[in-house]
Parts: C-alpha cells; structure tokens; sequence
C-alpha cells in the first residue's frame, strides 16, 4: 500500500511532500484508526486539520519498511494547544513602526488592512499577518558575519527599533548565500519548542557588514486555549509502520534519480512533540501538537543510511491533516 510522503527542505524554504498512488480501497487514513475520544475531550474544541507538506520537488516515491527501537515510555499524554492572535493596524500604529525603522514617508492606506510607506530610507509594507520591511541603504563591500555574530547583531537591531517581541526566542542562521554576499536569520517564538511551520517567526537579511537589507514579521502573540489528550504514542507508530504517515527524508544527490521509487529500511529510535499551525490564513489558526519520529532510512542495496523524520497529528479530536 503506497501513502503520502514528502521530502524536507531548508526551514527557510518550503518544506516539500509528494503524495503516493494508491486506489481509493487500498489507502486508510488517520482518521480509520483514530481512537474516540476521552472524557474530557467532549469540552475541547475540535480543531482544523494540520498543515503538514504536500508536494515533493524531485517526485520521489517512498516504499520504506519500518521498524521502532526506541521507547514510548517519555512521551506525554496530553499537551497545550496555543491560539495565533495576529496584530491588527491602523494609519496610527503603522506610522508608529515607520518611524522606529527610519522611515519618514507619507502612510498610504491601499484598504482591507493592507498599508504601505515609502521613504528615502526604505519601504514598509504591511497586510495580513506580514510586516515587510526593506531598506534602500547602498550596500557595502565586506564580509559577512559569523553566525553568532549575526544572530547579535539581528536581535540588537531589533532591540532598536522596537520590534523584538518579549517572547522571542534566541534566532539561528538558516541560509548563507556567497553571492550577493547575504546572510538570514530566523527567531521564533520560546515556546512552544520544536516549532516545524515556518509562522510565527521573524526572518532578518543582512548584507556585508551586518547591514540589515529586509526583515520579515510574521508573528503572533500566542495564547493558551486548552490542555488536550494526545492520542496513544503506540497508535501513531502504527501510522508510520503502515506507511500513513508524513515523512521528510533528506536525499543526498546521486542516490536516485527523480521521480523514481525509493525501497529500503527505516529505523527510528526517538519521538518527541512538535508544533504545526492549524487553521486557514486570515481565519482564527491555532498551533496544535504532533509526533515527530526520529531515525535514519538505507535505501535498498546501499550501506549508506540518512536522516528520516515521519510526523503524525498527536490528537483524538482533531481533523484529518492537510496534505
């Protein structure tokens, strides 16, 4: 029986999945084996499904057999769900962000909450959910900064402007790119940890010299909405064993072409909880708790194994996920 897979990318790409052939008679999906719900599930809400990858760039199909080495016995029962409340402006508190940016141009109301500013120091657009910022400094020569020091230097600019958010989290680099010379980095939220989706999250671009070229605000204030049973750790296995899971599997170069089958054995030996966003864009989005299955995959007649990730939605009462 064949299922739907994907194949990751870099965080600061989108993550990528391919969805297997298979007749509808032969193909079962989470919600077939999903376990009714608990007691107190009757008084949480029932969440929108889970915004898990679809679509696979090199069009591999997977036909893995799978075996667990690890132990269920750490893994919690039950988890917070977390409500995404996103800013809402007005001609006010988008003056407000010009000016702590530099930017001394006229605020220009393009309707449905979308705005626009442009000065000689740069550009600032917002609409739903983002605020796009991009300066129109000259860029320098010079080199890039270290990655540390860049993750300095992004939250100290931040800082300065006003824009880093109580709750934000350390920031990593996530790209370097040689040329042009530009360097990206990422700062989520601190909780929940193991954030997967790329929202919330602040994204900031810097050139030669640390010069802060774009930033990127995608972030909501995160509230608590309730404490929700998971569904049994054992059960979600039987999602990965029986090939119903979502993988992101790391191909290196050279082991098969596009678009080919790739078989082999899969062994995973950890699970954690990780987060995804629930919910449509522009609707009320929520980050709901999934498994995260951790191991390494051989292909078929090599020696060679590589990192493989299966995810499966953690709860009792939650809709089939998207993918």
């Amino acid at each position: 029986m064949r299922s739907r897979w994907f194949q990751g990318m870099p965080r600061w790409l989108i993550m990528v999945a391919v969805t297997m052939a298979a007749s509808s008679s032969q193909v079962a999906t989470a919600q077939d084996t999903t376990p009714e719900p608990p007691g107190d599930s009757e008084v949480t809400t029932q969440l929108p499904a889970a915004a898990l990858p679809n679509m696979n760039e090199q069009g591999y199909l997977f036909e893995l057999e799978s075996s667990w080495t690890g132990s269920f016995d750490s893994v919690p029962r039950e988890a917070l769900v977390y409500q995404l409340n996103v800013p809402v402006h007005d001609l006010t508190s988008v003056e407000q962000m010009a000016s702590r940016l530099g930017i001394d141009g006229e605020v220009e109301d393009q309707g449905s909450g979308t705005f626009q500013v442009e000065g000689e120091s740069g550009t600032l657009f917002i609409t739903g959910g983002l605020e796009q910022y991009t300066s129109a400094a000259e860029i320098p020569e010079g080199d890039l900064p270290e990655d540390d020091q860049a993750v300095a230097f992004a939250r100290e600019w931040l800082r300065q402007t006003q824009l880093l958010p109580a709750d934000a989290g350390e920031g990593s680099v996530i790209a370097r790119v040689e040329e042009p010379a530009r360097i990206i980095v990422s700062i989520e939220p601190l909780r929940p940890e193991n954030l997967l989706s790329q929202y919330p999250s602040i994204t900031v671009i810097m050139g030669p010299d640390a010069l802060v070229l774009e930033a990127s605000f995608r972030w909501s204030t995160l509230s608590t909405t309730d404490t929700y049973s998971l569904r049994p750790v054992d059960t979600a296995w039987t999602e990965v064993a029986e090939k119903r899971s979502y993988l992101q599997v790391d191909v290196p170069e050279g082991v098969a072409e596009p678009g080919t089958t790739i078989a082999g054995q899969s062994v995973y030996d950890s699970v954690s909880i990780g987060y995804t966003t629930s919910g449509i864009p522009g609707e009320t989005q929520f980050l709901q708790p999934v498994y995260v299955f951790s191991g390494s995959v051989t292909p078929e007649g090599s020696d060679t194994s590589f990192p493989i990730t299966a995810y499966v939605p953690a709860l009792v009462n939650s809709q089939q996920p998207v993918g």
